[in-house]
């Protein structure tokens, strides 16, 4: 597809990195020194592998034995007022940790991970169940494009095609990006992202603010035109600037009687007999000429139409 970019727009950093946090929803079996150890390693384990900020985790309180449910979980994450929240639940005893982790992202659950480790292999148990839990745009050197366009549009990445839909947060390493999104009808948008590490950048552009531009696989028909008649027009000017040469040429042979060899002089019937055909070719260049120079301008105007046109 042939497109006219509508823009070339150089954005800023509109986002920066998100932060997060770890906390324990419960601790059941394990005693708090354990449980403090195992957030710890959640909070390591978060510095680590992300490349957004990490906050301190929430400090752990032992209240009553409670079966928490979905609900509980979901009050805590709000309290916390972070986009991502790592959220520890323990159960066991002090020599053998039953932990179910799961991470959250603007107050929704993206997944969880369940284990059981003993506590002198906290630390890699929890990184080994964040590496699975992370979405790839919060790893280290990455981030995310918002994607938020037309149904049915195309998004290219750096010249690369990448699969997304509304509402999807698409990874990217960190940096500046060339963004072309491609809609249904044809008109298209570039943008220039710049993307933080751990951040994300929204992508929202919509068909009414691209050009029209049309998809072809070739010169079009007024191309062509615009060719045909500019040779056309060529050829024609060629021809004219034949006819003024041999329109001059028609002298040559006729020789005047006032030269010493009055007996081979032209008569005055082969004289204007030369004038006449000289008039005829000059007159016949000069309309060819005028032929010629039209029909050149007219197809250098169809060219210049077809250009803006596409």
């Amino acid at each position: 597809m042939r497109l006219l970019l509508a823009a070339l727009v150089t954005l800023p950093c509109l986002t920066h990195a998100q932060a997060l946090v770890s906390a324990v929803l419960d601790s059941n079996g394990p005693s708090d020194a354990v449980t403090r150890k195992a957030q710890k390693a959640v909070d390591a384990s978060l510095k680590a592998l992300s490349g957004s900020g990490v906050k301190d985790g929430a400090p752990w309180k032992k209240g009553a034995p409670k079966k928490c449910t979905d609900d509980c979980a979901k009050e805590l994450v709000a309290s916390l007022d972070t986009p991502g929240v790592a959220l520890l639940e323990l159960k066991g005893s002090d020599t053998r940790i039953v932990f179910e982790l799961s991470f959250w992202l603007d107050g929704e659950r993206v997944a969880t991970r369940k284990g059981e480790t003993p506590p002198d292999a906290l630390e890699p148990s929890m990184k080994a169940a964040l590496e699975q839990l992370l979405p790839g745009w919060m790893r280290k050197g990455f981030g995310a494009m918002a994607v938020q366009v037309e149904g049915g549009s195309v998004v290219k990445v750096d010249g690369r095609v990448v699969a997304a839909r509304n509402g999807d947060l698409v990874p990217v390493p960190a940096g500046a990006h060339q963004v072309d999104v491609v809609f249904p009808n044809g008109s298209a948008v570039m943008q220039r992202l710049e993307v933080a590490e751990g951040g994300r950048v929204p992508l929202e552009v919509e068909s009414t603010t691209a050009l029209s531009a049309r998809a072809s696989s070739g010169p079009t028909a007024l191309r062509y035109g615009s060719y045909g008649l500019f040779m056309a027009g060529a050829g024609s000017v060629a021809a004219g600037l034949i006819a003024g040469a041999l329109a001059r040429g028609t002298g040559i042979g006729l020789s005047s009687c006032d030269s010493p060899d009055a007996r081979s002089c032209s008569t005055l019937a082969q004289a204007q007999a030369a004038h006449l055909q000289a008039q005829q070719y000059a007159g016949t260049g000069n309309v060819l000429l005028g032929v010629g120079a039209s029909l050149m301008a007219l197809g250098v105007s169809l060219f210049v139409v077809d250009v803006l046109l596409q």
